[in-house]
């Protein structure tokens, strides 16, 4: 396993790991895309009278994004060891709170799936993951990761990736970059 660099002028040799994050955000790139499909479905079929089949699509996206989540949090390892010596203190932090956002995504959403809670009472807490916590994690590693001349457009694409449509963007480009590392 190699080390990460320790400065700033270095750069990250060659990582199977990081490489790896690149496959999983492409896989998560894919299954939020299915996700948002599902999400727009669920809306169509609220709108009419077919609420239960609304309801059909909207647990499906809900195991999607269980999914996404948890598929998220090897990207965020890759990103922390490409990040640390470009900001070590935000890139320690945004990670810490990243990764914890994520998993409290991720069972929050299986509390959902399983009925263990309504959407009523998770909606506020999963959304606030979500912008919150992602959110910064996503804008603080898109303006660290400009550092590196490897991620162009960084900033632009965390952005992208904030609210919940813009992930598969997001996910398609960081995974094409990490492939290539």
């Amino acid at each position: 396993m190699t080390e990460a660099p320790q400065t700033v002028g270095e750069t990250v040799r060659a990582d199977p790991m990081i490489r790896a994050a690149g496959g999983f955000a492409i896989a998560s790139g894919i299954i939020s895309a299915i996700g948002v499909v599902l999400l727009i479905a669920m809306f169509v079929f609220f709108a009419t009278s077919s609420q239960e089949l609304g309801l059909v699509f909207g647990r499906l996206n809900d195991i999607c994004a269980a999914l996404q989540y948890l598929l998220t949090v090897p990207i965020a390892v890759a990103l922390y060891r490409i990040l640390l010596p470009y900001n070590p203190g935000w890139i320690r932090i945004a990670t810490l709170g990243g990764i914890a956002a994520m998993l409290v995504v991720v069972a929050l959403q299986l509390a959902l799936i399983f009925r263990v809670l309504t959407f009523q009472q998770q909606a506020v807490w999963v959304s606030l993951a979500i912008f919150v916590g992602v959110g910064s994690w996503l804008m603080i590693t898109g303006l660290v990761a400009r550092s590196t001349g490897r991620l162009p457009n960084s900033v632009v694409m965390s952005a992208v990736a904030v609210p919940y449509l813009g992930y598969p963007v997001w996910a398609f480009w960081l995974g094409r970059c990490l492939l290539s590392w």
